[in-house]
């Protein structure tokens, strides 16, 4: 088997060609340079170099070895940076479970930022559900969620990234439009477009608690598991509903926001999540930057 260190001793001669220069850029000396290359060219079963008083040349089969050498060498230097960028947390991939409510601030804004910082990160981003994100974690095939709460046990830890408020989503044409904030407490007997209660019990749990806190009465005439396709009813003019602030960054047709008036206790967190079994400094990496992204983060939850 070759060694790299005959590698190295051939380019320098073959790039000098002349001994006493390559060896002094090689900082050894003459005599076991000349050495290295015999050995050499007697593992190859062939000259490498034409030899006279004068000159020192590449014979057709050093020119081929050149070739390949410095590929070799390239490829050997590359694998080192590689590795060593790795084991530092600036090379790798990552595999990133998110939700869909999450790619309307979250993910652009905390992907963006990562992306600009460790562009050799090779990032796989993959849209699932909270819960479907947790089995994920545990088995291993994701390295990061990007989740709404729900129940954790270790090996897996979650902080809070975000936490914002809820908003009024209603018909461009409601007569609520023309006002810049709304109280709850007069769309009591309202149509609201609703969360599922099986397929989406965090958002659900959410709008009814900060219903019962305005004391008001929903009338839910329709439910849907994902946000857009909330917005989507209302701006169809089918009722209201109580959203994260983050979907006022869905625009369609007759479709409008308003804060409320109130204040309320409850508002939409989103977590991040990651099993402690698999730490590494990219993730490290990943958490830091999304904290810095989003000016958050301090709330860590779970074990």
């Amino acid at each position: 088997m070759l060694e790299t260190r005959s590698l190295r001793h051939f380019v320098a001669v073959a790039q000098e060609l002349h001994f006493g220069r390559a060896a002094r850029r090689l900082n050894i000396s003459q005599p076991p340079l000349s050495i290295s290359i015999r050995q050499l060219e007697e593992r190859m079963g062939t000259p490498l170099f034409i030899r006279t008083q004068r000159s020192v040349e590449l014979t057709a089969a050093g020119r081929v070895l050149l070739d390949k050498a410095l590929l070799i060498l390239g490829e050997l230097e590359d694998a080192v940076v590689s590795t060593q960028a790795a084991g530092k947390g600036y090379h790798g991939v990552l595999r990133i479970g998110y939700t869909a409510a999450s790619a309307y601030k979250v993910v652009p804004e905390v992907i963006g930022a990562f992306h600009e910082s460790y562009p050799l990160v090779e990032l796989e981003l993959l849209e699932m559900v909270s819960t479907e994100q947790v089995m994920a974690l545990r088995q291993q095939r994701i390295d990061l969620g990007v989740l709404r709460p729900v129940p954790i046990k270790a090996p897996l830890r979650s902080l809070c990234l975000l936490r914002e408020p809820l908003v009024l989503a209603l018909p461009q044409s409601h007569p609520f439009g023309q006002s810049s904030r709304i109280s709850l407490a007069d769309c009591d007997g309202a149509p609201f477009i609703g969360f599922d209660l099986r397929h989406a019990p965090y958002f659900n749990g959410m709008v009814e608690e900060a219903l019962r806190q305005a004391r008001i009465t929903p009338r839910f005439v329709q439910r849907a598991t994902q946000t857009h396709a909330i917005v989507a009813m209302v701006a169809a003019g089918l009722g209201v509903a109580l959203v994260p602030e983050t979907c006022m960054r869905i625009h369609m047709e007759n479709l409008t926001f308003r804060a409320l008036a109130e204040p309320l206790e409850t508002g939409a967190e989103v977590h991040l999540c990651w099993n402690r079994e698999t730490e590494s400094p990219l993730k490290s990496h990943f958490v830091e930057t999304a904290q810095r992204a989003l000016g958050t983060g301090d709330g860590e939850l779970g074990q």
